[in-house]
Formats: C-alpha cells, sequence, structure tokens
C-alpha cells in the first residue's frame, strides 16, 4: 500500500483561533506529520490573518514536520469560493488533495492511515462523514492530485463539493471512508456565528443560472455532462 502525500486546501477569512483549532485536530491526530502539506489562502484586505500567519503561526507549527504555505490572495468571497480551492490546488505537491475548513474538527485517530487504505487501487473522491450533520454531498472530498492535471482545476462552479460529487459517483468511483468530521457550523451546532459566517452566501447553489459560478447556468451544465463522460472514458473505457 501507497504512503501518499497529503495537500490540505484551506481557505480562511478572519478566523484565526478556529485555524489554530482546526488544524490541531489534523496534526494531534495524524500518524505522521512530515507528510502533511498544509495550503491556506486569506483575503488581501483581512488584517486580523496577515498579522497572526506572520507572527504566531510559524512558532505554533514548529513542534511538528507538517509544511506549511500560505497565501494572500485577492478577495474573491464566498461566492467564488472555488477560486481559492483552485489556487491552493494548484499550488500542491502532494499526492492527494483534501478539503478542509476552518470551522472543522477531525474526530478520528491515524486519518490519513485510512486515506492510504481507500486510496489503494482507487483514483475517485474519498468521502469523510460529518457527525453534526447528514450532507448529501462531501464537504469535505478527498481526491487525487491527477484531477487537476487532467480537468484543469477542482471545480469551475462555487460548489466545488457538489460539482466532485456529481461528477464522481455519476462516474462509479466514490465511496465513503471511516474518517468523520465535527463540522462546527454556526447553522448545525449554533458556533462560529460570526462576521465570516454571516457573510457566506447561497446565491450560487443552483438558483442562478445567469451567473457563471452556479452549477445551473447553462454551460457549467453541459461542461460537466462533458467531464462525467471524460471520466468514464478514462476510468472504465466507456
Amino acid at each position: 500500500m501507497k504512503t501518499n502525500k497529503i495537500s490540505i486546501l484551506l481557505p480562511t477569512r478572519k478566523r484565526t483561533q478556529q485555524v489554530i483549532n482546526s488544524v490541531g485536530s489534523l496534526l494531534s491526530q495524524v500518524r505522521d506529520t512530515s507528510r502533511i502539506e498544509i495550503l491556506i489562502a486569506y483575503d488581501e484586505d483581512d488584517e486580523e490573518s496577515r498579522k497572526f500567519f506572520a507572527e504566531t503561526w510559524v512558532p505554533y507549527l514548529s513542534q511538528c514536520e507538517a509544511t506549511t504555505r500560505v497565501f494572500e490572495t485577492e478577495r474573491f468571497g464566498y461566492t467564488k469560493l472555488n477560486r481559492y480551492v483552485n489556487f491552493l490546488a494548484e499550488q500542491a505537491s502532494g499526492d492527494i488533495l483534501m478539503f478542509w475548513n476552518d470551522d472543522a474538527l477531525m474526530q478520528t485517530e491515524d486519518w490519513d492511515l485510512e486515506i492510504d487504505k481507500g486510496m489503494d487501487n482507487w483514483c475517485g473522491c474519498l468521502r469523510m462523514p460529518c457527525t453534526t450533520m447528514q450532507h448529501p454531498f462531501a464537504l469535505f472530498p478527498i481526491f487525487p492530485r491527477e484531477w487537476i492535471d487532467f480537468f484543469g482545476c477542482v471545480s469551475p462552479v462555487t460548489h466545488s463539493d457538489w460539482w466532485i460529487y456529481h461528477v464522481t459517483t455519476q462516474s462509479s468511483c466514490f465511496k465513503d471512508i471511516p474518517v468523520y468530521v465535527y463540522h462546527d457550523r454556526a447553522d448545525v451546532t449554533g458556533n462560529n456565528n460570526d462576521e465570516t459566517y454571516k457573510e457566506t452566501s447561497y446565491s450560487t447553489d443552483g438558483k442562478d443560472p445567469t451567473n457563471p459560478d452556479d452549477y445551473s447556468h447553462p454551460q457549467r451544465r453541459k461542461e460537466i455532462v462533458e467531464w462525467i463522460q471524460k471520466l468514464r472514458k478514462h476510468l472504465h473505457g466507456i
């Protein structure tokens, strides 16, 4: 069984303590921190994060062997969340890419070993179930780095989890693994009901076909069929 390098993709905004808690939950329960790469993006107008990552972050991580790369980006906002993810994925050097949130907490010990088992002779999407909610998609999808080379990006729509879920389930390359995440989201647990959460918007959630970032847009609907067909042909020759 191959031991994979895992790249964590983590956009954040004005949530420095949550980043410490969230990343801490990953690193405290991983078997081998040296195989973990954490890629973080924060907005150029986020002074709190700029100060935190410049002054506090490096000393905090000095106790482990994980690699961290932090980027200051244009403020795309929640309705263009995929732009952060696409950018971070392009920077990743890991074999495996994994979505993560600053309001997520890892609950499974040796979760990296479970990813290895799930990815053994596998080239699709792995889902980590959330213990706080039954979500139909993979809120924290795990997939091979080759996805970027194959398709050119993680996702062309805001809700990348929706996109990855539908492409992989309809290509018969999606499965759950026994790794559990506590998603401490305001509308689910009542926590983290802060400015960042209140700025979220679900306007690009299949409701606006005039918006090119919405998966209901005619071009995106055409594109997802093309992605599914391309992946099916690659995996199954059909």
